[in-house]
């Protein structure tokens, strides 16, 4: 089995070789999770010897030991011998010293030592290495070692250790790929890892044909396994020898889902309560159906069914499901009578899909499709089932299912399916496929035409393919297809500074008529895309909230969406907080093996550059250039190219700053300089560069600019760019007229630019803010600095998180500096603080 993953595990390990003074760690995990495999590959990566501890060998005292010096060689391994051959009738703690101080006087190179299943040696071999490797500081010997637990008095449960955990999705995606081979379907590669719940020994058990690996054939469900050594060797793994427990559990592994109330019936009729398996951890209960919580287990229990037992638990689960169930009723009946018609399953598919039970859902759907269900009830469920996936962020599946609907007849299903193919190719491949419209959007009714051709403008602008919008766009206005959808695309458009021209009139407060909140989902990302352009960034904030606690639910490909809305929001805020709190949200929404694409790279790029704590923003901008010229999306490198200048101006590279934000301007779309946002950082960089000529020019320009389309960012960019070009005759007052113009709701970033900026352009001249009179000589003099910069900003009006961005503190650290202030200046709140400093009749 290839090494897959275990990154975790691998920096426990190299930060004990990495010492190389000599220490221990132990590798925790059951049988079969992949411990020899990961001791292999310390091995490897260490040119390492191996012991394999072996249970067969118990019976031998020391025979542990010995296998220990022989790994070793050289002088130590020679060393211990001598010991050994000297000492095996001492008692164990004389032979446990003498070998640690042997070890200790040995002069050699720093070695590693691998021992695979410790814990299988003899216990005298046990009971003397506990010793001996619980003092290797000094030695220069570094032992990794695996055992199965550490419960109880373990010899090592002192040591370093950590437990090896099952493989991540990502991670078991990778690993059946190595073990089914690389023409594996991705929707099968994540079927499987969905279904062996990450237990590399099950996913190593799984065999597929051809056709069914491709995605042709209905996949077996359960997946089947075949017998690896150990099952050979001995009965598969039980979680209990409690064999009416045994007995509950077989049932529930031939479904996908199982009536609870069904499922405690039975169970009782046998002595169990389910509830005692569900606080155990074996069953988990989703509203009305029960199912396996470790699907790994699941698939072992199937696979120690004989093929006789596994009818009669179909027969039985047919019948407890005859009332009521009836999708689970035919479940059962079809593997009681293969002839029977399975429409029925695949329309719970995709009933299952729509709340979220993907599991279940494809289970049925595979179920359904390896027999014989009606053409047109085939094409529609599929187009049914492959929306629901998508919608719920399962976009490799949605798209598994929605190409196998064959040729479809019905112009809405053509629609719906075209429609959902899109959305999931543009998270799976990156891109937007506009052969796909382009073939099915003359067949289609008009109404679903200016929807699809809608979705696919929209996934443009998301990656800022300005072109590829208009195109849709035009596209729209050619079939005379203008709707509401439409009139808000071109808004945005409009505010991007690139107008298209519509046969209606446009009213200009369209995305403030109606909250985003009120409109449904589509229409209200589009109204939000215009109100952060227009820098209504509070009121992006409050309806995104809104959208989030809508009821019903939003699915979660919306939710996703909205939260990158938010993202966005933050980030033309200025807010590094609460860009990386939404970022932090935002990917808590994203589906299993999704990748970030070039224009999430751009975003990640974003937020970790305003952050001044995040160092991560350069390898970020390499990785996401790197990732839009594999996807083909230049449009995106501009935006790359400002960050990327932007932090060769904050590291003093003048030069490469005016390389890269100039590249980055003449490649932008539009001419509003407040979407890029480099003209600011571009004017300072020529000006410290000495080419003060070129430096006034922009500026002259970026003010020209700024006066046909007014924003907040070009005003407070206008500021500062004078005050850089200005600074060299009138020094700090220049940079304080900047000041001057910055308002308590402008973002901490631009703050912080505009005090980089003085810092830079006035060497050695105090940049900080003259702070306002306290009330009294008494009350400031009890003040720290600290406090009084805290003062300063208070009265500034900024709120604490901006408090914590500008000085760059933590939120806590401003709250405990607030207190100490409120207790000296014995004021109650801010409000009674700010009236203090501003001298009002409030503060007597």
């Amino acid at each position: 089995m290839p090494f897959i993953g275990r990154e975790r595990e691998m920096h426990l390990v190299e930060s004990t070789i990495g010492a190389r003074a000599g220490s221990m760690c132990l590798l925790v995990g059951e049988a079969g999770i992949g411990k020899t495999a990961l001791a292999r590959e310390v091995a490897r990566v260490h040119d390492a010897a191996v012991v394999v501890a072996s249970p067969s060998e118990r019976m031998w005292p020391y025979s542990g030991i010995s296998a220990v010096s022989a790994a070793l060689g050289g002088g130590r391994g020679s060393a211990l011998d001598s010991v050994l051959s000297r000492g095996r009738d001492w008692p164990e703690h004389l032979l446990a010293e003498e070998l640690s101080r042997t070890l200790h006087l040995v002069r050699d190179d720093p070695t590693v030592l691998v021992i695979d299943d410790l814990d299988e040696m003899d216990s005298a071999s046990i009971t003397v290495l506990s010793f001996v490797f619980g003092r290797l500081r000094g030695t220069g010997l570094s032992v990794v070692a695996t055992v199965r637990c550490l419960d109880g008095r373990h010899d090592f449960a002192g040591m370093a250790h950590t437990r090896i955990d099952r493989l991540s999705f990502e991670d078991s995606v990778d690993l059946a790929r190595a073990h089914l081979g690389p023409g594996t379907a991705q929707a099968v590669l994540f079927m499987v890892a969905k279904y062996t719940g990450g237990d590399p020994r099950v996913i190593s058990r799984v065999r597929l044909t051809p056709a069914e690996a491709a995605g042709d054939a209905a996949l077996p469900v359960p997946l089947r396994l075949v017998d690896d050594e150990n099952v050979r060797r001995r009965r598969p793994t039980r979680p209990t020898r409690d064999e009416r427990t045994n007995a509950v559990l077989d049932l529930l592994s031939v479904s996908p889902v199982y009536a609870y109330e069904r499922l405690r019936r039975t169970a009782a009729e046998s002595g169990v309560e389910v509830d005692a398996l569900i606080d155990a951890g074996l069953v988990a209960v989703h509203g009305e159906l029960a199912r396996f919580a470790d699907p790994a287990l699941r698939l072992q229990h199937h696979a120690a069914l004989a093929a006789d037992e596994r009818r009669r638990l179909h027969a039985r689960a047919a019948a407890d499901h005859l009332d009521g169930f009836p999708a689970t009723h035919r479940w059962h009946l079809s593997f009681v009578d293969p002839d029977d018609d399975r429409a029925e399953l695949l329309r719970a598919a995709a009933d299952l899909a729509r709340v979220g039970e993907t599991a279940a859902a494809v289970e049925f759907a595979e179920r359904a499709l390896g027999g014989a269900v009606d053409e047109h009830d085939r094409s529609r469920h599929l187009v049914e089932l492959g929306e629901a996936l998508v919608l719920h962020n399962r976009s490799a599946l949605g798209r598994h299912y929605l190409r196998r609907t064959g040729r479809l007849v019905d112009p809405e299903l053509r629609a719906r399916s075209a429609l959902a193919q899109v959305r999931a190719t543009a998270i799976l491949d990156h891109v937007v496929d506009d052969d796909l419209v382009a073939a099915v959007v003359d067949g289609i009714p008009p109404r679903f035409a200016e929807s699809l051709l809608c979705e696919c403008a929209r996934l443009h602008l998301e990656r800022t393919e300005i072109v590829e919008a208009l195109a849709c766009i035009r596209a729209i206005l050619e079939r005379d297809i203008v709707g509401t959808e439409t009139r808000r695309l071109a808004r945005i458009l409009e505010e991007l500074g690139l107008g298209v021209v519509l046969p209606v009139t446009i009213d200009s407060g369209v995305a403030a008529v109606v909250p985003a909140s009120d409109l449904p989902i589509g229409q209200a990302l589009l109204t939000l895309g215009i109100q952060v352009l227009r820098e209504e960034y509070p009121a992006v904030r409050h309806q995104v909230t809104a959208l989030l606690e809508r009821l019903p639910r939003l699915a979660p490909m919306w939710r996703q969406q909205v939260q990158c809305v938010l993202v966005v929001n933050e980030i033309r805020g200025g807010d590094p907080a609460g860009a990386r709190e939404a970022m932090a949200a935002w990917r808590r929404e994203w589906g299993p093996g999704r990748t970030p694409d070039a224009a999430t790279v751009l975003l990640m790029a974003a937020a970790a550059a305003l952050d001044p704590l995040d160092d991560t923003a350069t390898d970020l901008v390499r990785r996401g250039r790197d990732l839009a010229r594999r996807e083909g999306t230049s449009a995106l490198l501009p935006w790359f190219a400002a960050i990327e200048g932007g932090i060769a101006l904050a590291d003093e590279r003048y030069d490469d700053a005016v390389t890269a934000l100039r590249t980055a301007r003449e490649l932008a779309p539009g001419d509003d300089p407040s979407l890029l946002r480099a003209e600011g950082d571009l004017i300072e960089a020529l000006w410290l560069s000495g080419r003060r000529d070129e430096a006034r020019d922009e500026l002259a320009r970026l003010e020209a600019a700024a006066a046909r389309t007014p924003r907040r960012w070009t005003t407070l960019a206008v500021a500062r760019s004078r005050a850089v070009c200005r600074g060299e005759h009138e020094g700090a007052a220049a940079f304080r007229e900047a000041e001057d113009v910055l308002r308590t709701d402008d973002s901490p970033a631009e703050r912080r630019r505009l005090a980089a900026a003085r810092e830079r352009c006035l060497p050695g001249v105090d940049s900080a803010p003259t702070p306002r009179a306290l009330p009294t000589v008494r009350a400031s003099r009890t003040l720290s600095p600290q406090e009084q910069e805290v003062v300063e900003l208070v009265g500034r009006g900024l709120r604490n998180r901006e408090i914590a961005a500008t000085l760059f503190v933590s939120l806590r650290t401003v709250e405990l500096r607030l207190t100490g202030i409120y207790r000296k200046l014995g004021v109650t709140s801010r409000a009674h603080l700010l009236a203090l400093l501003h001298g009002s009749s409030a503060a007597s």
